[in-house]
């Protein structure tokens, strides 16, 4: 059985450029999208766009050393008004964890108790994050890519977490996670040979890979990711800032 027609694909991780053009966005076929921005300028040009199948977020990506030093509270305080994303952000092995960590937990002291979203990295990073999140518990919790522990899952999971997937992760890490916290991404443009990603939103492989590991439909794989999203947008209270196009494919799976 395929996928309804009624739920497009859904990818809450990827990036793309700010200045996308209308022509490529309809190449997506209706592709519901989570942009994430790497630092304050970019996501300044993502705030004026009003995209109806793209939430645009406000990044500070922790693998580029100068976005650090641009976090401040009152630059978050003004991003949550215009932005119920905020990612991609986090901490990450390749750079100095002092300035990135002052600079993630800058951000989520300033989200704790908004209606917001966030997707967070951790790359070699998993025990600092959630030691962060602990500290400032999050609503809107997504880890991206979440590479840690079974122990640090069920830690994460118990912390009301969600998890976004790629297929450039195994069978065995994926299946740690429960399904009802599960939600698809790309990451695109990274990794497309592992992800098989040819654009972003292209998530069949991902969803047919599930489908064999929980041996369900595709279509009942993606109906759930609809579901868990819509579980999570309810929890973070951001359900009335979406574009009225994902609140009514929302609307459906409730």
């Amino acid at each position: 059985m395929s996928p309804s027609p009624d739920l497009p694909r859904l990818d809450c991780h990827a990036h793309i450029a700010p200045d996308v053009t209308t022509s490529q966005i309809a190449a997506l076929q209706g592709a519901i999208l989570f942009a994430m921005t790497r630092g304050p300028a970019e996501a300044a040009v993502a705030a004026r766009r009003r995209d109806q199948t793209i939430i645009w977020g406000y990044g500070a990506h922790p693998g580029l050393k100068a976005t650090a030093t641009q976090i401040t509270a009152e630059r978050i305080h003004h991003a949550l008004n215009e932005h119920l994303l905020i990612g991609e952000i986090g901490l990450d092995r390749g750079s100095a964890l002092g300035p990135q960590q002052k600079a993630f937990e800058t951000i989520l002291q300033a989200c704790t108790a908004q209606p917001v979203l966030l997707s967070i990295h951790s790359t070699g990073r998993t025990g600092d994050v959630l030691t962060a999140l602990a500290r400032y518990p999050q609503r809107g919790a997504i880890l991206h890519w979440f590479n840690g522990t079974q122990q640090e899952i069920l830690t994460a999971v118990e912390m009301g977490c969600y998890f976004s997937v790629n297929a450039a992760m195994t069978d065995e890490r994926i299946s740690w996670i429960p399904s009802d916290r599960l939600l698809p991404e790309t990451d695109f443009p990274s990794s497309r040979r592992s992800t098989k990603a040819k654009l972003p939103g292209d998530i069949d492989y991902l969803e047919q890979r599930i489908a064999q590991m929980t041996r369900e439909t595709s279509n009942q794989v993606r109906m759930r990711w609809y579901k868990n999203l819509n579980h999570l947008v309810r929890a973070a209270a951001v359900d009335d800032r979406l574009p009225s196009t994902i609140q009514n494919l929302l609307d459906k799976v409730r």
